[in-house]
């Protein structure tokens, strides 16, 4: 299997885009038209399994590129999974040039993740700070 790492999806991944987020109970609800502003607004990181040609892993980031980064929608496609994949993907985002020196960068994750992401330094936040959310859209 030869990967290849993409920073910008390309219009010709876009349905490849929409059948990973349909995987997950996560994102399974996102409507096409929201996901093609959403990548055009924050930086983005993807697989292509080369052989077929298709999207196999994503992720995004929102940064001011200095102080803060949040990392969202690590995602793999389920065929693709143990394959070492979403690794690479953490990787290629942690070490990227533009995100590696930026002061803090946090994800969020559910439960049964927070192992693996603790490979990269990332440490379950357990200061006194209110995680607060303001819902404008029904879900």
């Amino acid at each position: 299997m030869e990967i290849l790492l993409v920073e910008n999806i390309s219009e010709s991944y876009f349905l490849d885009l929409l059948e990973l987020y349909k995987q997950e109970d996560w994102t399974r609800n996102r409507k096409p038209e929201d996901i093609k502003v959403m990548i055009d607004n924050c930086k983005t990181i993807g697989l292509i399994d080369k052989e077929v040609n298709k999207l196999i892993g994503f992720s995004r980031v929102i940064t001011d590129f200095v102080y803060r980064a949040t990392i969202y929608d690590v995602i793999i496609l389920n065929d693709y999974h143990g394959k070492g994949l979403g690794r690479l993907l953490i990787e290629s985002i942690v070490n990227h040039p533009q995100i590696k020196g930026i002061e803090r960068i946090e994800l969020y994750c559910s439960g049964d993740k927070v192992e693996f992401y603790n490979k990269w330094s990332f440490n379950k936040v357990t200061e006194m700070t209110n995680f607060m959310r303001r819902i404008n859209k029904p879900m």
